[in-house]
């Protein structure tokens, strides 16, 4: 297929979109305003633990999954019916450098992103399974067509008043440079939908990667004020660029004693085992709080020390992640997130991820929002690769149509530094998206 026979294949399927949403009727949109889904490192999802009012009663804090095609956060209520999440989204505009090379020349891009999901909800169980490729094309003959695969999934169980249980996962395989074109990857900070640390992570050449994490949380509710949690956890990433396959197993266990209905305080212990191309321990452990200030600011701070065993070949010291998210006001929204963790995330084998990322959403007008993000990544030295640091930003103004049919404007942008060479890109795009029951980014 040629790549003019490309860009017309693009054109019909984004008029098919539009003309299918406008001869759907008004009733639909109707129907899709009252029962839409409530609005978050692969990816995430975050679940609030339970507090009680002055009365004794339980409340149960809502809780949200990230929805893999950038629209902002799911509901993982269980009162909710079972349905299909179904979307695309057409995008065209222009790339600086596709493949951050040092002399690489720019070119235009066009992407076809399809979306898939399933949520199905019983008394006991709340499932969200979603599947989102993304296939793009350049008008420039130096840059071959690539495509991204992307997969995430959370399930909720209650199997009595007292345990509780969460597994969730994500995934991604395909070549890493089209991650900068892909619908914006979210994750969970309180009620609100931020870009993690991953959106940062991006090492040039690395070619062909396979990125897969996934963990299960098991919850015990021992009184009205204490619980325990238990958490197992796994990441796993491999780079054709880099010839090595790196993992990174957890174990951690929490104890939570809440003070109010809207403070809680624990304390935890973790133990991270690196296997692959490197094989160490290392071991952390520290104290924390949750706060829900008000009815949509949430504060969570943690940290302690954090001890690496001598085959590591460094220390980590200290270890601490802090999340803050609150409403401004009822048409604008920040976020916050900071940490200094083991990982081997899509910066590959390094030993800890250090991250910090903001952002602010407002609603410009009732069918219409901006959002800007900037985030900034960096890494120890170790092994395969050098030392790295990176910031990312954005600016994306989107625009509903109505009947699920909304377009976006965006600019984003990578500037890093390898150890051995710096690199810079930047991609514009136009994008046309058709998701009438995904997420929100306003709860």
């Amino acid at each position: 297929m040629s790549k003019f026979e490309r860009i017309r294949l693009i054109v019909a399927l984004s008029t098919g979109l539009i003309a299918g949403s406008l001869l759907a009727q008004t009733s639909s949109e109707d129907q899709t305003s009252t029962s839409a889904q409530s609005p978050a490192e692969v990816t995430g999802m975050v679940a609030e633990n339970s507090v009680q009012d002055s009365k004794g009663r339980e409340e149960e804090q809502m809780q949200y999954a990230a929805a893999l095609n950038g629209s902002g956060l799911i509901s993982m209520e269980g009162s909710m019916s079972s349905h299909l999440l179904l979307g695309a989204t057409v995008a065209g505009g222009w790339d600086s450098n596709p493949d951050s090379l040092g002399n690489g020349m720019s070119s235009g891009v066009y992407t076809l992103s399809p979306y898939l999901g399933i949520q199905a909800n019983t008394a006991k169980m709340q499932v969200l399974l979603q599947y989102q490729p993304l296939m793009t094309g350049y008008s420039s003959d130096v840059y071959s067509n690539q495509t991204m695969h992307m997969a995430s999934f959370a399930i909720l169980g209650n199997v009595n008043e007292r345990w509780k249980w969460e597994l969730k996962g994500t995934g991604s395989y395909g070549q890493d440079s089209t991650r900068l074109l892909a619908p914006q990857q979210t994750v969970v900070v309180g009620e609100v939908s931020g870009a993690g640390p991953n959106s940062a992570s991006y090492i040039p050449n690395a070619g062909t990667i396979t990125y897969i994490d996934g963990g299960l949380e098991v919850h015990y509710k021992e009184s009205e004020r204490d619980s325990i949690e238990f958490r197992v956890a796994n990441s796993f990433n491999q780079y054709s660029g880099f010839s090595s396959r790196n993992s990174i197993a957890t174990t951690s266990l929490s104890y939570n004693r809440d003070l109010s209905s809207t403070l809680g305080l624990f304390a935890y212990g973790r133990n991270s085992y690196y296997y692959g191309s490197f094989n160490c321990s290392s071991f952390g452990g520290g104290l924390g709080l949750r706060w829900q200030a008000l009815e949509k600011t949430s504060l969570s701070l943690s940290g302690g020390p954090q001890l690496d065993t001598a085959a590591c070949g460094n220390q980590q010291g200290f270890s601490y992640n802090a999340a803050f998210s609150t409403r401004l006001s009822d048409k604008s929204q920040i976020y916050l997130l900071a940490a200094r963790e083991p990982a081997t995330s899509y910066l590959g084998p390094g030993l800890w991820l250090i991250s910090t990322s903001g952002g602010y959403q407002r609603q410009v007008v009732t069918t219409a929002t901006l959002s800007l993000d900037l985030g900034y990544v960096s890494s120890n030295t170790l092994t395969t690769t050098n030392s790295y640091h990176d910031i990312y930003f954005d600016c994306i103004y989107n625009h509903s149509l109505g009947h699920g049919l909304s377009i976006s404007y965006s600019y984003r942008g990578y500037v890093g530094d390898t150890g051995e060479t710096s690199f810079r890109r930047n991609a514009a795009l136009f994008s046309i998206a058709w998701s009438p029951n995904a997420g929100k980014i306003f709860q």
